[in-house]
């Protein structure tokens, strides 16, 4: 157990930053998955040209958030953006 002011602190920073982190993440999670939900559901094409585009923008917004804040590695974000928009052209194209 702590004993000193400053280890106490950093343990209620740790803590406090913890479970930021987890949200983040959760949330990262549920925005990337909703494209790859979106993309699984054989719907119309001209729905998914309205609705995949936005998903996207959202789903790399939120990863590059994630990237910049240390969440992720910068390298993975980037590969699932790829990834995620290879999947949506195909989808939308092909």
């Amino acid at each position: 157990m702590e004993r000193h002011a400053s280890a106490l602190k950093a343990a209620r920073q740790a803590k406090k930053r913890n479970t930021k982190n987890r949200q983040s993440r959760a949330n990262l999670r549920t925005v990337v998955k909703k494209v790859r939900t979106t993309l699984e559901t054989k719907g119309k094409k001209e729905e998914l040209k309205k609705t995949l585009p936005t998903l996207l923008n959202q789903a790399q917004r939120a990863l590059m958030k994630a990237a910049s804040a240390g969440l992720i590695k910068k390298g993975n974000a980037s590969r699932q953006i790829a990834r995620l928009s290879s999947a949506i052209h195909k989808a939308i194209n092909g």
